[in-house]
């Protein structure tokens, strides 16, 4: 009778801690899921802008990394370095541009309004100057489509 509730003590522990094990597994990627980047999503911030005027943009992280990435993430994530005032790309400081970016200008920041439209718009029309095969559009109607 020993033998059979050792055997049976040592057989629910490994049973036990294999679902300790999937289940921490499984928590990890789900964490780490939940705080990854959105591949598509609609640019609204109406917490930011209020009633908007014009269509939501959509937006896909993924084509514009991938039509960015001889520039890097830097291009829209950027830090303002203290030593040098320049913007410069903070691996792992990802964030998204309405948390530094606010409603109005700030502290040297133009406000979230213009950091779109000037790093989008200008971004476009700079790949369309020096003729990429991918660029974006460069009018309202063309990022602020109604659907």
């Amino acid at each position: 009778m020993g033998k059979h509730k050792d055997g049976v003590t040592m057989r629910f522990k490994r049973i036990l801690m294999i679902i300790i094990v999937v289940s921490l597994l499984l928590g990890i990627s789900g964490w780490a899921a939940s705080i990854a980047q959105e591949n598509e999503y609609n640019l609204a911030h109406e917490d930011v802008f209020g009633k908007l005027r014009r269509p939501k943009v959509h937006f896909s992280h993924e084509t514009h990394a991938e039509s960015l990435s001889d520039w890097g993430c830097g291009v829209c994530h950027h830090v303002r370095d203290n030593k040098t005032g320049k913007l410069v790309y903070a691996e792992g400081d990802e964030l998204s541009c309405k948390e530094c970016h606010v409603s109005h200008k700030e502290n040297g920041k133009p406000a979230l309004r213009e950091a779109y439209h000037g790093s989008c718009t200008a971004c476009h029309r700079s790949r369309i100057k020096t003729n990429e095969s991918k660029s974006g559009p460069t009018t309202c109607g063309g990022c602020h489509r109604k659907t």
